[in-house]
Order: C-alpha cells, then structure tokens, then sequence
C-alpha cells in the first residue's frame, strides 16, 4: 500500500499587465533606492557652523612699483695703443686710453 505522492498544484502564471506593473515597480525602486540613501546620511557638522562667526578683518595694502627701463647696451671699449711699436724702448709698456676715436 504505498501512496503516491501528489505533485504540488501548478500555480497561475501572472498576466503579462501584471508582470509590466511588477517590474515598473522593481525598475523604480532600483532607480530611487540610491537616492534614499544617500539623502538618510547623516549631516557632517561643520567647525563654522558650532562657533561664533569670526570678524572679517580687511587689510588695505599700497605697494610702490617702479619700473625702470633698461640701458642701452653700450659697445665695448675701444683700446688703442700709443707710442712705443717695435722701436727698442727697453721695457716701456704701451699705453692704453679706453675713450673716443
């Protein structure tokens, strides 16, 4: 005497406007989900916000420029020597000058 087992009934499937409705409601939920959450954080307190309000001090600063326009390059000195040339002087340097022509 051995009974079979019944299998379990077939369950209903749901109507394809109720799946639509279902995943509308799983779709929305994915979308806002984040959004709940990141809104329930609690708040950071700030330093400024628990303390007076500190005076603003303004400072007022006077600067002096001055620009100098820079010197036109003068070319190097001419040396020209004096005197003396293979003549036999002993030892007499030449002279130098460092102006003019």
């Amino acid at each position: 005497m051995t009974k079979h087992a019944r299998p379990a009934p077939r369950r209903r499937r749901l109507s394809r406007r109720a799946l639509r409705t279902w995943a509308w409601i799983a779709g929305g939920a994915a979308l806002f989900a984040p959004l709940g959450a990141l809104a329930a954080q609690p708040k950071v307190a700030t330093v400024a916000a628990a303390s007076r309000p500190r005076p603003v001090v303004i400072h007022k600063v006077l600067r002096r420029v001055v620009v100098v326009a820079p010197q036109a390059k003068t070319p190097p000195p001419q040396i020209v020597y004096t005197g003396g040339g293979s003549s036999g002087n002993g030892g007499a340097a030449p002279t130098t000058t460092t102006g003019g022509s």
